[in-house]
Order: C-alpha cells, then sequence, then structure tokens
C-alpha cells in the first residue's frame, strides 16, 4: 500500500445498541457498498465494547505506526507522549504522559455519567485559574501538568506508568464506574481525582460559572496515557476522520445517526469511490 493513499477511518461505523436496532433498517449506502465491492479485506480487528481504547484509535495508532498489532495494550495508546513529542517538551520520551480533560459528572439515581467535555465551552481564563490552583496537588504526587486549551492539559510524570485508561469516546454519556482505572498503581489517581473534585466543589470559577447560570466544572478524566518506545513516526496526514457518527452515537440520537451516513456516503464514500475507479491506492477503515 501506498504510503501517500488517502485513509479514511470512520469511527463508529456500526453500533450495537438495541436502540439503533430498527434505525439500521433506513440505512440505505450505495457509495459504501460500492467500495467494499472492490476494496480488498487486509487486516480485521476484533474488540469488545468494554473494551478502554475504542476501535477507530486502534486503528489510527497503527496507521501512524505508534503501536502494532502486536504491542498493543487496551487503554494505552499514547496520544498525549505523541503531542507532547510535536510540541516540543521536555524530556518528552522520558516519561509517560496523559490527557487531563475537564469535565462534569452528572449523579443520577445509582449512576455517575460524564457529560461530553466539549460542551462546558470552558474558557482560557478560567483553565488557567484552575490550572494554577490544581497544579500543586499534581506536583504533589509527581505529576506536573502543562497548558495545551482551554479544556484540557497534557500530564507527566512516573505515577502515570502502565495505567489504562478509558478514551472519552468511551466514556462520554456512560455510567463511568465500569471505566474507572483499577490496580493498585491507580490507586493514587483515584485519590488526586477525588482531591479535585472537592477542590472544584468550592473554586471561585465554579462560582463564576454558577452565577452565569452555567454547568459546572466538577471533576476531570485521565486518557491517552502511555509512554513512546522509540523515536515518533512521521504523523500521516492523509487520514480522514470523520466525527459526525460520533457525536450522533454518543447522544444515543440514531436518527442523526442514520442521517450522517447518509451524508458520510454522499461525500466521503463517494470520494473515496471516484479514487478507486481511477485506479488510486485507498484504505478504508
Amino acid at each position: 500500500m501506498s504510503q501517500n493513499a488517502l485513509h479514511l477511518l470512520i469511527p463508529f461505523a456500526a453500533v450495537s445498541s438495541e436502540a439503533a436496532a430498527p434505525h439500521l433498517l433506513d440505512l440505505k449506502l450505495p457509495n459504501l457498498r460500492l467500495l467494499l465491492d472492490r476494496l480488498t479485506l487486509v487486516n480485521s480487528d476484533v474488540g469488545t465494547d468494554e473494551s478502554f481504547s475504542p476501535p477507530h484509535e486502534r486503528a489510527l495508532a497503527r496507521a501512524q505506526g505508534l503501536l502494532t498489532q502486536e504491542t498493543l495494550v487496551d487503554g494505552y495508546i499514547p496520544w498525549a507522549a505523541q503531542a507532547a513529542t510535536q510540541m516540543g517538551l521536555g524530556n518528552a520520551h522520558a516519561s509517560p504522559w496523559g490527557w487531563v480533560s475537564l469535565c462534569n459528572y452528572f449523579v443520577g439515581t445509582g449512576s455517575m455519567t460524564l457529560e461530553d467535555p466539549a460542551q462546558l465551552h470552558v474558557t482560557e481564563v478560567e483553565s488557567r485559574q484552575l490550572l494554577a490552583d490544581m497544579g500543586p496537588y499534581f506536583v504533589e504526587d509527581g505529576i506536573h501538568l502543562y497548558y495545551v486549551e482551554p479544556n484540557r492539559w497534557l500530564a507527566s510524570g512516573a505515577p502515570l506508568q502502565s495505567i489504562p485508561t478509558a478514551s472519552l469516546d468511551r466514556v462520554v454519556g456512560r455510567n463511568l464506574d465500569a471505566w474507572q482505572p483499577e490496580g493498585q498503581a491507580a490507586a493514587k489517581l483515584r485519590r488526586l481525582q477525588n482531591e479535585m473534585q472537592m477542590l472544584l466543589y468550592t473554586h471561585t470559577v465554579n462560582d463564576a460559572r454558577s452565577r452565569a447560570k452555567t454547568t459546572p466544572i466538577n471533576s476531570i478524566w485521565l486518557h491517552g496515557t502511555g509512554a513512546l518506545t522509540g523515536p515518533l513516526p512521521k504523523v500521516s496526514t492523509n487520514i480522514n476522520i470523520p466525527r459526525s457518527l460520533v457525536d450522533a452515537a454518543l447522544k444515543e440520537d440514531w436518527h442523526a445517526w442514520v442521517k450522517a451516513w447518509a451524508q458520510l456516503d454522499a461525500t466521503a464514500c463517494a470520494d473515496l469511490l471516484k479514487r478507486v475507479q481511477a485506479g488510486e491506492a485507498v484504505t478504508l477503515t
């Protein structure tokens, strides 16, 4: 396969929700069907709904050369380490990294659900103030935080070593009980998370958000943990990863999911089909 071949990677192309089943009958994808008739299967990745790393992230990690099928460990794809290296942060290869996302836990009857962090609309001023106040707690546990963007920071330190964490695409909108990191190594991080929840409960940032009738920032989610095992591979720029199905699936809006699939079929899939018909090498995941 050519290294310059266009790769279309479609997250949440299939869903296992029982509520989605009736909507599958409405799914008409003529361009995808023609594509599948013309392409040859070269790899299958069979996982479960309970894996910390969803299949589209496993596929992307392999496509970018971060991991191979043999070296991939569930929940330990070094997305944060990749970003830290690209940003030129010191000793990016010498330490494990993770993403820290600011988020809101919705507490329901007998369950706690993580809402989509993107919907919090955290400002840079809020984020930097929280980072200044939360950072010393992390440092006490040997973890250093780095501002990247308002709703997420990078974290680096030995306590992040070998702690699998669940992707945000796994946990948004779902009960968090099954997705917390387990084991003795993760106990320190769970304690730190609890401390941050107590800090955030009375924080001035949330006081201001409450007055503005804005959803509070009441917790953090650690994800994308891992360490690079060698030089950072050159990141492919020819991978198209549409997110429209993800957004609909996480909201369990199956009408929107079917509509988004139809749009993808008419655009991205149609484009890939034209390339195949023109003799170009392409990849579809």
